[in-house]
């Protein structure tokens, strides 16, 4: 099989970005990020406290492969995540809701959400799905932490993510965001299709606009990658946003993941069969899937820290995606 990776990265500082450009067959692409890897950048570089004052909040987990895995190991990778907090590092990463998204047995897209209650959101979720015995081949996961302007909601589960859009019959896509989207309103005054927002009974969510926006681009463009870089090109802020798609025949599946500025952290591992997993942080993941990374031969190609203010794109295309497995 050949597939197309594109990945855009670049390091930013003082408004100037240094931008690399890969577009690669899957049998070449991680030797090219081992070459990447060694490159110097610059003496002037110094990608670490580039941005100040900036809320981090949420985190999120991805992924998208031939081989399913359980939804309970993805509950514990959540979990861990929701706990994560590094010295001098104010919160952690979740607390505040929690939210889980998966490609079930009839190419549909299964979701359970809940917020923040007396206890763990990832707990309550783990209730919900402790008697599930499911594995799935694309799955979606976040765990969210409020950012100033949203800390009125933490009890509303419409805040909760993973997010997904439906206005459109034509795909079936799932996204979850890491950040605060300063223009949200801006772009929500720009589409220009009827959109149905889950948030806006209580107050409309900046973290729910990308996936309405992206629909219509995807609608617009025909092309995933297309449809992602436009967003891309249009987002301000501190923003990881990590979009799962397939088409409505259920052929391809597509994985975005899209960082500008600086946020919790981004780690993507990849392997020779095209199969990606993403997560805010490498610990979790390390801690509940690192035998699964050795015998399917993933490698780690990105790692981005809360410390780093970063633009990143890249696209992956999975064809075909694996339905789930159920008992």
């Amino acid at each position: 099989m050949t597939m197309k990776v594109m990945i855009s990265f670049s390091f930013e500082q003082n408004y100037l970005f240094w931008d690399i450009l890969v577009i690669s067959c899957l049998r070449s692409y991680v030797p090219v990020f081992n070459r990447l890897q060694g490159v110097q950048l610059p003496s002037n570089y110094n990608v670490k406290n580039c941005l100040h004052h900036v809320n981090l909040m949420c985190g999120i987990f991805a992924y998208m492969g031939h081989k399913p895995i359980p939804i309970l190991t993805v509950l514990k990778v959540l979990q861990i995540l929701e706990n994560e907090q590094e010295p001098n590092e104010k919160s952690p990463v979740g607390g505040h809701g929690a939210g889980i998204a998966y490609l079930n047995k009839k190419g549909k897209l299964t979701f359970a959400k809940v917020a923040k209650t007396k206890r763990s959101p990832v707990k309550d979720l783990t209730s919900q799905l402790e008697a599930t015995t499911i594995s799935s081949s694309l799955i979606l996961g976040h765990v969210r932490r409020a950012s100033p302007q949203f800390q009125d909601t933490i009890e509303c589960k419409e805040f909760a993510q993973p997010y997904k859009p439906q206005c459109s019959p034509d795909f079936n896509l799932v996204s979850a965001h890491n950040g605060f989207l300063q223009n949200y309103n801006e772009l929500r005054n720009k589409l220009t299709q009827p959109h149905h927002f889950e948030s806006r009974k209580i107050k409309l969510n900046d973290s729910e606009v990308p996936a309405h926006l992206y629909e219509e681009l995807l609608t617009q463009k025909k092309d995933p990658t297309r449809a992602a870089h436009a967003l891309y090109e249009q987002i301000e802020g501190n923003n990881t946003l990590v979009i799962l798609s397939t088409n409505k025949t259920g052929i391809e599946a597509h994985l975005q993941a899209i960082q500008k500025g600086r946020t919790r952290g981004l780690v993507i591992w990849t392997n020779q069969r095209g199969e990606v997993i993403i997560c805010s942080r490498e610990k979790p993941v390390q801690e509940n899937l690192h035998k699964f990374l050795v015998e399917n031969n993933y490698q780690k190609i990105v790692n981005i820290t809360r410390n780093d203010s970063t633009r990143l794109e890249t696209h992956f295309t999975l064809n075909p995606p694996t339905n789930t497995h159920e008992p």
